[in-house]
C-alpha cells in the first residue's frame, strides 16, 4: 500500500541551518518587542545535531559597547572574525535560547569562528553558570 502524495511542491530555496560557531543577526525579541538592541549579532552555540532538529538555537548576544569588562565571562572577538564589522565581545553571561524565525533568514554574516574563539566562549559560559573556578 502506498500513501498518496502531496501537493505541496518543496521550497526551492533550502532554509539555512544556523551551525555551531556562526554568528547571525537576531532581527526581533518576542519578548521584549521593541527591543533597542536589535538587530544585534549573536554567536550559535548550540550544537549542531540540535540545529538541524529543533526549532530553536543556543546563541551568545554580541556587544560593542561594553564599559566593565570581566574577561571570565566577556570573550572577545577581533574585527573579521565569523564575519564581524568591528570589534565585539560575546557576552557570555547572556546565553540564550531563541527561535530559529528570530534569525536574519539570510544567512550567517561570514565563516564559521576559528576555534581559538569558539572555546573561549563555551568557557565564558561555564564561568557565567558557576561550572568553572573562573568567578
Amino acid at each position: 500500500m502506498s500513501l498518496p502524495k502531496s501537493n505541496q511542491e518543496p521550497p526551492s530555496t533550502p532554509v539555512a541551518v544556523p551551525k555551531r560557531g556562526e554568528v547571525w543577526w537576531v532581527n526581533q525579541n518576542p519578548i521584549i518587542p521593541n527591543d533597542p538592541h536589535l538587530p544585534r549579532p549573536v554567536i550559535i552555540v548550540s550544537t549542531n545535531p540540535r540545529n538541524r532538529h529543533w526549532n530553536s538555537v543556543i546563541v551568545v548576544p554580541l556587544s560593542t559597547g561594553l564599559t566593565n569588562l570581566y574577561p571570565a565571562i566577556h570573550k572577545f572577538l577581533p574585527r573579521g572574525s565569523g564575519g564581524l564589522p568591528q570589534d565585539s565581545y560575546a557576552r557570555c553571561d547572556l546565553v540564550s535560547n531563541i527561535a530559529k524565525s528570530c534569525l536574519d533568514p539570510s544567512g550567517p554574516i561570514g565563516p564559521i569562528l576559528a576555534d581559538k574563539f569558539l572555546w573561549e566562549i563555551v568557557r565564558g559560559v561555564r564561568a557565567a553558570i558557576g561550572d568553572t573556578p573562573d568567578i
